[in-house]
């Protein structure tokens, strides 16, 4: 049963070839970025210009479609507010190193609320409060429309 497993051991179940297919292009893009002359600041390829490195293009974000079989590359601009890559996470890795590190692992909710993601969610959560919500149902009751 599937039931009771989170999503990442259901897809596992589901689709034994995944982990193998996700690591495959892990590997790739590790050294297309090691062989890249600007390492891990490498820009994203904007083209499908494989002439401009030796390895091919290089992406930032590969999202796969088991569906249809397809890969496709994306490009994107970080989020000022990512617990991996922000300024703020960034700075304070550089500024304290393993100590950075120490604490991010021991002090739940540290790197949320250093990049911002804390507050992000406290403002979802009381836009979420001050939405009113119609019971199921009342609009049929209503007449304005009806529920499919």
């Amino acid at each position: 049963s599937l039931s009771d497993r989170t999503l990442d051991q259901q897809c596992t179940v589901t689709r034994p070839g995944l982990a193998a297919i996700a690591s495959a292009l892990l590997v790739e893009v590790l050294v297309c970025l090691i062989q890249h002359p600007l390492g891990a600041k490498a820009p994203a390829s904007q083209t499908d210009d494989y002439g401009s490195h030796p390895l091919g293009i290089v992406p930032h974000q590969i999202r796969g479609f088991l569906s249809t079989f397809r890969n496709m590359s994306i490009s994107g601009k970080s989020y000022d507010c990512c617990s991996a890559c922000s300024p703020k996470v960034l700075e304070a890795y550089e500024k304290n190193g393993w100590d950075f590190v120490q604490r991010a692992l021991n002090e739940k909710g540290y790197v949320e609320e250093l990049s911002g993601l804390a507050e992000v969610q406290r403002a979802a959560e009381k836009a979420a409060a001050d939405v009113e919500w119609e019971e199921e149902g009342s609009a049929v009751e209503e007449g304005e429309g009806e529920l499919v």
